[in-house]
Parts: C-alpha cells; structure tokens; sequence
C-alpha cells in the first residue's frame, strides 16, 4: 500500500490505522513516489520517511 500526503498527520493516522496489515509506503509528494517506483539506474532509492506515532490511544476509525 501507498500512502502520499506532504501533511504529516495524515500520514500518521493512515500508518495507525493499517498497523499490521501489511506494508505501507509513505511518501510526502508523488515525485518520491515515482523515486520510490522508479530508481534511476545505478542509483539507490531514498529514503521513504516513516512517520513516528506521537499518539498513544487507538487510532481514530472513519
């Protein structure tokens, strides 16, 4: 799963929300994406930032 929001509190909630339910990429804009996706060749991808949770309660459910 792909998550891309430059708003860190989206990324947070999202990664809270999907906690164990398998991998997820945050990326803050579709340009990291794309590096993420596409790395040029002979180069390693950066890094992806994964948000750290600075809520301690149950995520928040839509």
């Amino acid at each position: 799963m792909f998550c891309v929001s430059a708003d860190p509190s989206v990324l947070e909630r999202v990664l809270r929300q999907l906690d164990g339910a398998g991998s997820v990429v945050s990326c803050t804009d579709l340009t990291q994406l794309r590096a993420v996706l596409f790395p040029p060749s002979g180069g390693s991808t950066p890094p992806v930032r994964r948000p750290t949770s600075s809520a301690g309660g149950p995520a928040d459910r839509p």
